[in-house]
């Protein structure tokens, strides 16, 4: 077994979005940090994440799809014994239970799950970073696993970690509101979302939106940025989201990874469920939360948004509100216990 390296087991795409990889990514970064090596293996990659392990550092390696197939896992099996890493950590759930125990019976298992709907899995480590995150639920799914739980693991990217550590802007100086529906946008939001944020904001209030590297519709959305008003800006896959994030008094988000990121920086947001494994920790997250999923979703999000925008000393409140529920070194603690704790050899054949 080698000694520091750390295998992800991890997919993005269009449909799927990029939150795993992102939140894998934070792990790694850490990783390399504290002198570990780090390997990525993922079905079809995105050319965004070939050029994020460049930025970590890590390797990447392509596995045949599709993912969850017999091919997919008979490659990772492979990999597993050339590579020998001291733990494989996998975070995505088109991975099904069966791919989960195939892959423990092989060598030590790390996971990243949002929800405690699994059953048998012998998971060594599991990290879940909402706020209820069920911990008597994860002990009885594997007695023997370390459980990296609660929003002091929540993963933040290497760049956040170290702005949320600086002096930031006061709020009542920020005239920007930021729309982020990660990196892909599966549900089109920042299309039908845009128009009517801007109606409903000042003039004077700039409005960008971020769009992800896996996001399908760049061209559509910069088209009707440029007929809506000078103060609409698309920026699109920035090498850092710090400079945007930190510009903002008000972060429309998507509500991910993102969610932890905001609240390092102590940013005011309005959360925007646009998966079914967000719903749990939006349940009693930080923010207010509107599920994204409904055809009278975008309407009601403007006016939730524009209502919040208006509200400067609510927006202040919430800001102070979230002082020490995500102090940005989550991912930090994960890499530590990825690399110091002492997992079980696996007889592998």
């Amino acid at each position: 077994m080698s000694s520091s390296l750390v295998l992800f087991r991890v997919d993005a795409t269009a449909a799927m979005g990029m939150g795993h990889l992102m939140r894998c990514r934070a792990i790694a970064e850490a990783i390399t940090e504290q002198g570990g090596t780090v390997v990525f293996a993922m079905v079809d990659p995105l050319a965004a994440a070939q050029a994020m392990m460049a930025a970590i550092p890590a390797q990447l390696i392509a596995l045949p799809g599709p993912a969850n197939s017999e091919e997919d896992l008979a490659a990772l099996r492979e990999l597993m014994r050339v590579l020998r890493p001291r733990i494989t950590v996998v975070d995505g759930y088109h991975l099904d239970d069966a791919y989960l125990r195939a892959v423990a019976r092989e060598a030590p298992l790390g996971v990243l799950w949002d929800s405690a709907e699994h059953q048998d899995v012998a998971a060594d480590l599991i990290i879940d970073a909402s706020p209820n995150a069920p911990r008597d639920a994860y002990a009885a799914i594997s007695a023997q696993a370390l459980l990296l739980l609660g929003p002091r693991m929540a993963l933040i990217r290497r760049d956040i970690r170290h702005a949320a550590a600086q002096p930031q802007q006061a709020l009542a100086a920020r005239e920007q509101v930021l729309i982020s529906f990660g990196g892909s946008d599966p549900l089109n939001l920042s299309m039908a979302l845009l128009p009517l944020l801007r109606e409903r904001l000042p003039a004077n209030v700039g409005l960008t939106v971020l769009a992800g590297a896996a996001y399908a519709h760049h061209q559509d959305l910069q088209d009707l940025a440029d007929k809506l008003s000078p103060a609409v800006r698309v920026v699109v896959n920035p090498p850092s989201v710090v400079p945007l994030f930190l510009g903002a008094g008000l972060v429309v988000s998507a509500a991910g990874g993102t969610i932890g990121e905001l609240v390092a920086l102590g940013l005011p947001a309005l959360s925007v469920v646009v998966a079914q494994n967000q719903v749990a920790a939006s349940v009693d997250g930080p923010y207010p939360c509107v599920d994204g999923r409904t055809a009278a979703a975008p309407e009601h999000i403007a006016t939730m948004a524009a209502a919040m925008w208006q509200d400067l000393p609510g927006r202040e409140r919430l800001v102070q509100g979230l002082r020490g529920v995500v102090d940005g070194q989550g991912a930090v603690r994960v890499a530590n216990a990825l690399l110091t704790t002492h997992f079980r050899e696996r007889l592998a054949s």
